[in-house]
This record gives C-alpha cells, sequence and structure tokens, in this order.
C-alpha cells in the first residue's frame, strides 16, 4: 500500500529540433496586421521558368530574313507566376483549474505545445502543395535513383535547391552516401539541401520533390486566455499564422514500394 505520493518533477522545456523546413526557410518576421492572411503570397520568380525564353543560335551568319526558320527567331515565353501560397493558422491547447500557480502552467504548456508542433503541422500543409507543383512523380527503383532523378532535374536549371523528403528516407540515404555536409548542413552528391521533414512522413511518404529555396512570412506566437466558468477551468491558446512558398517546383521522384 502506497502511504506518499510520488514526487513530481516538472520535465525542462526543450528546443525544436533544428531541422526540416524551418531550418532551411528564410524567414520574414511580422509584427504588424498580416496583410497575407486572406490573400496568401504570390511570388514572382526570376530565377526558374526561363527554359522557354533561350535558344542557341545555328543559322548561318550570313543568312537572309527570308532564309530563316520559325527556330531561328529570338523570342519565347515568359513563365506564368505561380499561384498565391496560402496562409495556415496552427493553434495549440491546454486547460486546468483556475488557480493561480495552474494558469501560469496552462499558458507554458500551451506555448510549447505550439513550439514543437508548429513545424510538422507546417510541413503537412507545404507537403500538398509540393504535390501538386510538381505533377506526376518519375517512378525510381530506389532512393538512389530518386536523388539522381532530381539531381539531373535541378542541373538543368543551374541552381541550387532543396529535395524535400520524409525523415524517413535519412537513414537511407546515409546508408548510400547520399548525404555530405557543406558548411554544417546536409546536402546532396550535388550540393542540394536535404529537407527531412516530420510532417513528410506521411504526408510525401515515398516522393521526393525538388524546390528552389523556400520563402516564409510567419506572425508572432500569442496565447490568449479565457475561463470556462461552467467547467471551473482555465483555457489557454497558443497560435501563430504562417506562409511558406518557393519560386517553383522543379520535379518529383517516387520510389516504388
Amino acid at each position: 500500500m502506497t502511504v506518499l505520493q510520488a514526487v513530481q518533477f516538472e520535465a525542462p522545456l526543450v528546443n525544436p529540433a533544428p531541422l526540416g523546413l524551418y531550418a532551411v526557410t528564410s524567414w520574414t518576421e511580422e509584427d504588424g496586421p498580416l496583410r497575407w492572411l486572406d490573400g496568401g503570397v504570390q511570388i514572382r520568380p526570376h530565377n526558374y521558368g526561363g527554359e522557354d525564353a533561350v535558344g542557341r543560335w545555328q543559322a548561318s551568319w550570313c543568312a537572309g530574313v527570308a532564309d530563316l526558320t520559325e527556330t531561328d527567331l529570338k523570342t519565347g515565353v515568359r513563365p506564368d507566376i505561380p499561384d498565391p501560397f496560402e496562409a495556415v493558422t496552427i493553434w495549440a491547447y491546454d486547460q486546468c483549474d483556475l488557480t493561480a500557480p495552474s494558469r501560469d502552467e496552462v499558458r507554458t504548456r500551451a506555448a510549447q505545445n505550439l513550439r514543437l508542433q508548429e513545424q510538422v503541422m507546417v510541413e503537412q500543409a507545404v507537403a500538398t502543395r509540393l504535390l501538386l507543383d510538381a505533377g506526376v512523380p518519375a517512378p525510381a527503383a530506389d532512393l538512389v535513383e530518386a536523388v539522381s532523378n532530381l539531381e539531373a532535374a535541378m542541373s538543368l536549371t543551374c541552381t541550387q535547391g532543396y529535395i524535400h523528403a520524409s525523415a524517413s528516407w535519412a537513414a537511407q540515404a546515409q546508408r548510400y552516401n547520399l548525404i555530405r555536409s557543406s558548411g554544417g548542413v546536409m546536402v546532396t552528391p550535388l550540393g542540394h539541401r536535404w529537407v527531412f521533414g516530420g510532417g513528410y512522413v506521411e504526408a510525401l511518404g515515398d516522393t521526393l520533390v525538388a524546390t528552389s529555396p523556400t520563402f516564409g512570412w510567419r506572425s508572432a506566437a500569442t496565447v490568449r486566455e479565457t475561463i470556462e466558468a461552467r467547467y471551473n477551468e482555465f483555457i489557454a491558446i497558443a497560435e501563430r499564422s504562417v506562409v511558406v512558398g518557393y519560386e517553383a517546383a522543379v520535379g518529383a521522384a517516387q520510389i516504388a514500394g
């Protein structure tokens, strides 16, 4: 028979892991009205989509106008502007009784729930857009072939980008020497940055997506509170609004199951 109650130990708050989408995104921290909350952010590309606006001169240097074919004309197509990236609002909840010490704990728990779960939920939302923009993924027999396909697609843009993948693929990538360190970050053999996300585990699954670097806009995290008198409860809600976007989704590869 237990006479004394168990000793209570308050687990210390930990910081979010420095991995995933948040670690690689260039952030704009907002401290005023969120103009993008309703309409999102539309990114105007300047570095991608130019493959239909370049060419290689092949006609004779002495050719007259009548000698030129349609392929000799120096013309092209300007890339479309992608649809706006929608904002998402992530919230976290906690509640306890109305005593004063409990109120501080409730506020802290709500804020910590947001800190640790926000990125995962944002990655889940971003994954939906990644799959939509990347189109039909190229089939790949294994991870090596998938990375090879995406590096080939990125090489045609002459830029360094990101490869978004489920965190479950990190160990496999390490096993096959597909991860190397560059300036303290994980990159592919050709230097594209790995983005292993917890939110991508189910949302992307066996699909990898290559994109240009990501940009983000986010509000400050706020904690709001109220009292539910019917149940003698103190309630806190922590929330933040976020937009993450990119210039281009370059391609996708799906690994055969």
